[in-house]
């Protein structure tokens, strides 16, 4: 069976397509901290023009680290001293909407392989959605599933995935980037940008995981599309807060602990305890669901990629592939892009924090 409104996934939610050239930035604002990553094309070659990572917690005056909730003037005032800061000149955007303003899930629907089924998603999104759907702005995307025959007129079971965005999300974020001189952006939410940053076009079936501030995302995709997602709460501020705990010491110092964090320093046993153990039950809770997707759906992820902040850790890749006994590897999403080559190791260390802006910044260049 062929796959459906492909074009609808790549497109979802956008409510403005930017023109085909000229520069464009991600822009990726989490919990602790906002991330630009600006992309150009020049004479057919992708390049990255700059980047850039502001941490929030000081605009709501909290710590470096710390997850926040921002008011409207505080976040306009972190873009723009990050837009500036960073040097960033595009006048387009693609904004990735968080997990937090989203829904994003699978149903499956049974009817005919040619049947419109429209009607059938928002029946379906209305048992799944938590909220009405006059709230939401919903799109759909049937995922192929390689075995429905098309002329048969037997009720199958088809695939679909469901997103949504909220409506009072998206208006904040209309008004913040209008008041930060930026066209209104193409808006997606941030578990496509990071499918996008990170899965290769010759990759089929993909997990990720990515690390935050407060939650700790699982992403399994086939052919570029979402299959499965799970989150659970478990994320960098909250580690840091157990190191604090364990160390006897201010959030402050453990963020920095847990920053400058050296195998060889004295302490690093004491702080990679504290660190692992805020993960191991989410990591655990990983390893059965990539199992049960495995077993259900007759094929194996023996790759799981690592992005988000938290895949900085020394040694975070190896405590992960201890607990789901797969090969882990930190994503490297600027290697789709061009760069010089003395950034090259820079690069390749804080990639998996841009993975999100970047695979938002790469939306415009499909």
């Amino acid at each position: 069976m062929r796959t459906v409104f492909m074009k609808s996934l790549r497109d979802i939610f956008a409510f403005a397509q930017p023109a085909d050239s000229g520069s464009v930035v991600g822009i990726d604002i989490g919990s602790s901290s906002v991330k630009v990553v600006e992309l150009e094309e020049k004479k057919g070659v992708l390049t990255l023009n700059t980047y850039g990572e502001l941490q929030l917690g000081p605009y709501a005056e909290k710590h470096i680290g710390e997850s926040v909730i921002l008011n409207a003037r505080q976040e306009q005032e972190a873009v723009v001293d990050v837009i500036r800061e960073s040097g960033v000149t595009a006048k387009r955007a693609v904004f990735a909407m968080p997990l937090s303003s989203s829904f994003v899930t699978n149903v499956s629907i049974n009817a005919e392989p040619t049947a419109d089924i429209a009607a059938l998603v928002r029946v379906e999104a209305r048992k799944v959605i938590p909220v009405s759907l006059n709230e939401v702005t919903l799109d759909w995307a049937e995922v192929d599933t390689g075995s429905i025959d098309e002329k048969s007129t037997e009720p199958v079971n088809r695939n679909v995935l469901i997103a949504a965005i909220q409506n009072v999300a998206l208006e904040r974020y209309r008004t913040l980037m209008m008041s930060v001189e930026l066209k209104e952006p193409p808006t997606e939410i941030e578990c496509f940008s990071t499918i996008r940053s990170t899965v290769s076009s010759n990759e089929k079936d993909v997990a990720i995981i990515d690390i935050g501030a407060i939650s700790t995302k699982l992403y399994v995709s086939q052919g570029g599309l979402l299959m499965r997602m799970h989150r659970i709460r478990a994320g960098g501020a909250i580690a840091t807060n157990r190191i604090a705990s364990v160390l006897n010491c201010s959030f402050e110092e453990a963020e920095i602990k847990k920053q400058v964090a050296d195998k060889k320093a004295s302490d690093f046993s004491d702080i990679k305890r504290a660190h692992d153990s805020s993960y191991e039950r989410a990591f655990r809770e990983f390893a059965q669901v990539l199992r049960e997707h495995e077993q259900k759906n007759g094929m194996t992820l023996s790759t799981v990629y690592l992005a988000g902040g938290g895949a900085m850790f020394p040694g975070i890749d190896t405590f992960v592939q201890d607990i789901l006994g797969r090969q882990i590897v930190k994503v490297h999403p600027f290697a789709k892009v061009s760069y010089p080559a003395f950034m090259q190791d820079t690069i390749k260390t804080i990639g998996p924090t841009f993975s999100v802006a970047l695979g938002a910044a790469l939306r415009s260049f499909e």
